[in-house]
C-alpha cells in the first residue's frame, strides 16, 4: 500500500511538473531549421569569398628574442616575492653592519646564494604541469622559459647584493669594495652556472641538487679558510685567483646553458 501511494505522489508531482519545465526542453533542429541557417548566413559567406586574400610574408615575422621573454617574465614574480626578497637584503645588510668586516663576507658568501636556490626552488615549484603543457606550444621551448626566470632570480640577487655592499662601504671601517663583491659575486656565478648547465642538460631537479652540494662546499670551505688562516697564511694573488677560476667557470657553464637554449629554441621553431 505504502509503495502504491508513493507512486501516485510521483506520477502527481510529475504531472504538476510537466508544463513548467516544457518551456526550457530544447528540441532537436530538423533539417528545414539547418537550411534556414545557412541561407541566413550565406549572404556572410559570399562577402569573405569576395574579399581579397592576405598575403602574409612570414619571414618577415620576428621570432621573440631572449630579451623580450626577460621582460614578460618578470610579471610572473608577484609584488609579495619581491618585497620578501627586499626585506631579505635589507635584514642581511643591517646585521652584516654591525659585524667585524673580516666576517662580513661569510654572510653574503651563505645568503646570496641561499637567496637565488630558493628563488629557484619557487620557480620551479610554480612551473606545474598545466602550465607546461600550456607552454609548451608557445615559440620558446620550456626549458628556456625557467631558465630566462632564473636569469631573472640571479639578476636580481646580484643587483641588490651590490647595493647592499656599496652601503656596507659607506658604514663600516677599512672595507674594501672590489675585493668585498668579488668574495661573493665569483661563487655566486659558479653555482647558478653550474646549475643552469645541469638543468639545460639534465633537468631542472638534477641542477637543483648540484647547485646545493655545490653551495654547501664552498660554505665548508669557506669556513676551513677561515680557521687556517689563523695558523697559515694565503696570499690574497691566491686567494684572487680561486675567485678568478670561479667567475671563469660559471660564466662558461652559463654560456653552454645559453648556446643548449638555443638550440632548443631553433628546434622548437
Amino acid at each position: 500500500m505504502k509503495e502504491q501511494q508513493n507512486d501516485q505522489e510521483l506520477y502527481q508531482l510529475e504531472d504538476e511538473m510537466k508544463d513548467m519545465f516544457s518551456s526550457y526542453v530544447v528540441k532537436t533542429p530538423s533539417s528545414q531549421d539547418t537550411k534556414a541557417l545557412i541561407a541566413a548566413l550565406q549572404p556572410a559567406f559570399s562577402q569573405i569569398s569576395e574579399d581579397e586574400e592576405l598575403e602574409i610574408n612570414y619571414e618577415s615575422l620576428k621570432h621573440p628574442s631572449l630579451i623580450s621573454q626577460f621582460k614578460s617574465q618578470i610579471s610572473f614574480y608577484q609584488w609579495h616575492f619581491w618585497i620578501a626578497s627586499s626585506i631579505i637584503f635589507i635584514m642581511l645588510t643591517l646585521y652584516t653592519s654591525n659585524v667585524h668586516v673580516s666576517n662580513a663576507p661569510i654572510f653574503y658568501l651563505f645568503a646570496i646564494p641561499l637567496s637565488m636556490l630558493v628563488g629557484i626552488f619557487y620557480t620551479y615549484q610554480s612551473w606545474n604541469k598545466q602550465m607546461r603543457t600550456i607552454e609548451g606550444i608557445t615559440p620558446f621551448p620550456p626549458a628556456l622559459l625557467i631558465l630566462s626566470r632564473m636569469i631573472i632570480i640571479f639578476a636580481m640577487n646580484i643587483i641588490f647584493g651590490v647595493v647592499s655592499s656599496v652601503y656596507l662601504s659607506f658604514t663600516m671601517d677599512q672595507f674594501y669594495l672590489l675585493p668585498f663583491l668579488l668574495h661573493w659575486i665569483a661563487p655566486a656565478l659558479f653555482i647558478f652556472g653550474l646549475f643552469a648547465f645541469c638543468m639545460m642538460n639534465k633537468g631542472v631537479k638534477i641542477g637543483l641538487s648540484m647547485g646545493i652540494v655545490t653551495w654547501i662546499a664552498i660554505i665548508i670551505a669557506e669556513a676551513l679558510y677561515m680557521d687556517i688562516s689563523h695558523h697559515f697564511t694565503i696570499s690574497y694573488i691566491h686567494i684572487a685567483g680561486i675567485q678568478g677560476a670561479f667567475f671563469i667557470l660559471g660564466a662558461l657553464l652559463l654560456y653552454q646553458a645559453f648556446r643548449k637554449s638555443f638550440v632548443l629554441q631553433s628546434i622548437h621553431q
